[in-house]
C-alpha cells in the first residue's frame, strides 16, 4: 500500500446469540461501497470475545473514506440492516489509520 493509504476499523459488539445474524447481514451486503472512489476492500472479522465483530476497510486515502461515509450509498447500505438487529449493535470503537511507513 502506498503512503497516504487509509484503513478504517470499526469494533462492534452484539448479543452473542445474534453474532451469526450480523455476519449474515455482512454476507448479504449490497456491495455499494465496492464502486466508491478510492475503495479497495472490506473484511469482517469475528473476535475472540462472544459477540465481538471487527469491520476493516482499506481506502486509497482518508478523503475517499470520508466522502463515502457522507454518501447516499452509505445511507442506503445501512438502511438495509434489520432495524431490530441494528438497535442491538454497539459501536465500541471507530478508528482510522493512515499509512506513514512500511
Amino acid at each position: 500500500m502506498p503512503r497516504g493509504s487509509f484503513v478504517s476499523r470499526s469494533q462492534l459488539r452484539v448479543d452473542p446469540e445474534r453474532t451469526e445474524e450480523l455476519i449474515s447481514a455482512f454476507d448479504r451486503r449490497a456491495h455499494l461501497v465496492d464502486s466508491a472512489p478510492g475503495f479497495q476492500r472490506l473484511e469482517v472479522w469475528r473476535g475472540t470475545e462472544p459477540g465481538e465483530i471487527t469491520m476493516v476497510s482499506w481506502w486509497s486515502d482518508r478523503a475517499s473514506f470520508s466522502s463515502y461515509m457522507r454518501s447516499e450509498e452509505h445511507r442506503v447500505s445501512h438502511s438495509r440492516i434489520d432495524p431490530e438487529l441494528q438497535r442491538g449493535i454497539k459501536l465500541e470503537h471507530l478508528g482510522g489509520y493512515e499509512l506513514v511507513a512500511d
